[in-house]
């Protein structure tokens, strides 16, 4: 029905795109309040993702190949500001009886394993695991089997995870906790400074100037602001309300696993996996139902946030007559690079405790040292 929609045309369009933003707005409504507001988060993310083009592999490619720093810097940014919002918040809001906790983890052998062979599925891909929710909100075909095969790579590792604990791990540090905040945050922010000067001369010395993220002449810019910067701001902030109301950052790459467990449960796979350990670190994210999964909430959300946006945004405007259509035969050359791509990305945003954004941006502004790794 989805896909019938996004290829049809006629008078009926724009209607259509009012109904479906009812249909949307009626069933949260319908839903629990710590469920649509979740939901609603989770939109709100894909909606920013989609709307001001953001993302991450695409920004650190374009850093590796020309030499352009602007997306990079745009993260500094993000992790500057999320850092600003974040660092007195996991210290000040426990004070008022808000349960919080940032995505801390211990740094350890497996973070770095993980966080290479993640890098070398995203070069495959030409994506990450936010990046892949957003193609699949956009119904890129592709993108659905590299999405199954990070849900069987994510299983695999979750069921070795005991394995991985058994190599060295150097402890559990966080800059936000384990000092002052105001400290903390005055070493997080001097790391992101120092990141940011490197990138500024490197682009510098290739291009002979930097790339503005603030120009008031530029008529792309919004208010004389960078798109990004737009986008940064906002991703900070939600990312707040996640961690207000959910109690813990937002995260993705821990649904891989969890969507795993249940398709052996629903299909009745005879797959004799032990998860207790993995199970017993990520207790709330495995025993609750989906329903209640925080973490499945927002990463639902944040796909019917850029489904939503991409139909309206097709609904709306007229179609043109050399648009291609998403549902291309695969390749067989592209199906093994997607399928190695999918299953490298599940298994290592897993072991290496989440992806860009779990094990990352959420990481970094938690204060985590296994952010920076």
């Amino acid at each position: 029905m989805i896909f019938t929609l996004y290829h049809s045309q006629g008078a009926w369009r724009k209607p259509t795109a009012l109904i479906l933003v009812f249909i949307l707005i009626a069933s949260m409504l319908s839903l629990t309040a710590n469920t649509s507001q979740l939901l609603l988060l989770g939109i709100l993310l894909g909606f920013t993702f989609i709307h001001f083009g953001f993302g991450f592999t695409g920004y650190w490619r374009q850093f590796m190949e020309e030499k352009k720093a602007i997306g990079m810097r745009g993260h500094l940014w993000l992790l500057a500001l999320g850092s600003l919002l974040f660092f007195p918040a996991l210290t000040l809001l426990p004070e008022y009886d808000i349960a919080v906790h940032g995505a801390i983890r211990p740094l350890g052998a497996n973070v770095l394993f993980g966080a290479f062979i993640f890098g070398v599925g995203m070069a495959l891909a030409g994506t990450c695991s936010s990046g892949t929710l957003r193609l699949l909100g956009e119904f890129k075909v592709r993108f659905y089997w590299v999405f199954i095969c990070m849900i069987i790579g994510g299983t695999f590792a979750a069921s070795q995870f005991e394995f991985w604990l058994t190599f060295s791990q150097w402890g559990v540090f966080s800059f936000a906790t384990e000092w002052p905040w105001f400290i903390g945050l005055l070493v997080n922010l001097s790391l992101i400074a120092f990141l940011y000067l490197i990138l500024s001369n490197i682009e510098k010395r290739h291009h002979g100037q930097i790339s503005p993220l603030i120009n008031k002449d530029d008529k792309s810019f919004i208010l004389g602001v960078s798109p990004i910067i737009w986008a940064v701001s906002l991703l900070a902030l939600l990312n707040l309300g996640v961690l207000i109301l959910a109690g813990s950052p937002w995260a993705v790459s821990w649904i891989f696993p969890k969507l795993g467990v249940v398709a052996i449960d629903l299909f009745q796979l005879e797959i004799d996996w032990d998860f207790w350990e993995f199970t017993a670190i990520n207790e709330t994210g495995m025993t609750k139902p989906l329903s209640e999964d925080t973490i499945f909430l927002t990463s639902l959300g944040f796909f019917l946030g850029v489904a939503i946006y991409h139909i309206v945004s097709h609904l709306t405007h007229s179609p043109t007559k050399n648009r291609k259509t998403n549902l291309t035969p695969f390749k067989f050359k592209t199906l093994i690079s997607t399928t190695v791509a999918g299953l490298l990305m599940g298994y290592g945003a897993v072991i290496a405790y989440g992806c860009n954004i779990g094990g990352f941006f959420s990481a970094i502004i938690s204060g985590s040292l296994h952010g920076w790794a």
